[in-house]
Order: C-alpha cells, then sequence, then structure tokens
C-alpha cells in the first residue's frame, strides 16, 4: 500500500539537508516498526519519494512524502506512530492513502511561501518596486541548471506576490509559485526583485517557510 503523507519541519531540522530528511524518515519508520517495502538492485533503499526540495535554511509546514508499506495500515495509526518516534521539529499533520500509481510528482502543481526578510533602504517605496516589478512584460533571471546556467522568465510561474506587513526594518511577503520541472524557487523571485529595486533587501538574512505545497 501507498502513503501519502503531509508534514511540517523546522526548528533545528530546517538545517539538515533532503537526503538527511530520508534517513529521519526511515529511521522514524524502524522505530515504530513499520514495515516498508525496499527498491530492487544493488542498493536497495526504502520507496520514499518527496515533493520539490528545499533549500537549507527553509522550514515547511504543508511538503509531502509518499512511502510504500509491505502491510496495511490505517493511515491515522501511521501518523500516530511515526510522530512519537520522529525528532522534534519534524511532524506529520495528515495521511492518507492513495494508489501505487499515483505519482507525487504529478501531483504537485503550486507552492505558498511567507518570507520574512530585512529592508536595507527604508526611503524606498518597496510595494510601488514590487508593483512596478510585476508589470513587466517579462522578468528575466538565470537559473543553474544540469546543463549550465539557463534563463527563464519568472512571470510564468509567479501567481501572487505581495507585502503582508512591514515592521520597523522586517517585511514579511507572500509568494505562490507555479512547480513544474526545473521552475524557479523564491531565492530566485527574491534576487530578481533586489536587482530590479537597486539593493534594498538584505538577502543573506531571511526566513522562508514553505507554507503550502498545493497538489491537483
Amino acid at each position: 500500500m501507498k502513503l501519502r503523507s503531509k508534514f511540517e519541519k523546522d526548528g533545528d531540522l530546517k538545517f539538515i539537508s533532503h537526503l538527511d530528511l530520508m534517513r529521519a524518515i526511515e529511521r522514524a519508520m524502524r522505530r515504530a516498526q513499520i514495515k516498508f517495502s525496499l527498491s530492487k538492485g544493488f542498493n536497495p533503499h526504502p520507496l520514499l519519494s518527496f515533493g520539490p526540495a528545499l533549500i537549507m535554511g527553509a522550514t515547511t509546514h504543508g511538503d509531502y512524502f509518499d512511502v510504500v508499506l509491505e502491510d496495511e495500515i490505517d493511515p491515522e495509526k501511521f501518523k500516530d506512530d511515526m510522530n512519537r518516534t520522529l525528532p522534534n521539529g519534524l511532524k506529520i499533520i495528515d495521511c492518507y492513502r492513495v494508489d501505487d500509481k499515483d505519482l507525487l510528482s504529478d501531483r504537485v502543481v503550486e507552492g505558498e511561501y511567507t518570507i520574512i526578510i530585512d529592508l536595507l533602504d527604508y526611503g524606498k517605496d518597496i510595494g510601488d518596486i514590487i508593483e512596478r516589478f510585476l508589470n513587466r512584460d517579462e522578468i528575466l533571471a538565470e537559473k543553474d541548471t544540469k546543463s549550465g546556467k539557463k534563463m527563464i522568465d519568472l512571470k510564468k510561474y509567479i501567481e501572487d506576490f505581495k507585502i503582508l506587513g512591514i515592521h520597523d526594518s522586517k517585511m514579511n511577503l507572500y509568494l505562490r509559485l507555479k512547480i513544474s520541472e526545473g521552475s524557479p524557487g523564491p531565492i530566485h523571485v527574491l534576487k530578481a526583485v533586489d536587482d530590479f529595486g537597486g539593493h534594498m533587501l538584505d538577502l543573506e538574512k531571511m526566513k522562508i517557510d514553505r507554507k503550502n505545497l498545493i497538489l491537483n
């Protein structure tokens, strides 16, 4: 059977890599004595799949993973058993059964993010800058790919981008992006805005939280 779990990752665990996240979930299943299926071949590994990887240091309150299990188990029991063995900072908030042929990678269509970032230049109208940034016919940005650097049009991916609030030097942003193979992440959008506005954002000090992955 295949289960799809929605989970949170925050606290100190925001600094673990995608590979370490997979290992943490595998260890939790072993501690909970949940029998999971393994891939075939010389290096068998748990049949685990995740949504798009987060950058190191980002938190999430709505990511997903799929796992194939050997035995039937009630999704609610899987959630409870896992939450007893997962490390602090990792928590499953929902779990349900999906068809074996239902691929998580085919389901993820958008990601919702909130970003807290420091303003370096208080004299600029950041709201006006973002409005003019979004109103351009195209928003070109450079992205690293497996075949080298590539120019992409961010406008094709940005579904929503707005200021939620500004307090002292900190700005709270909301960003919704389309997700597909090779799509950009929040960092690409923030860097493009910063370049467009004349470097008024502290890109070294920001908190990115993926609030939700939207599935079709």
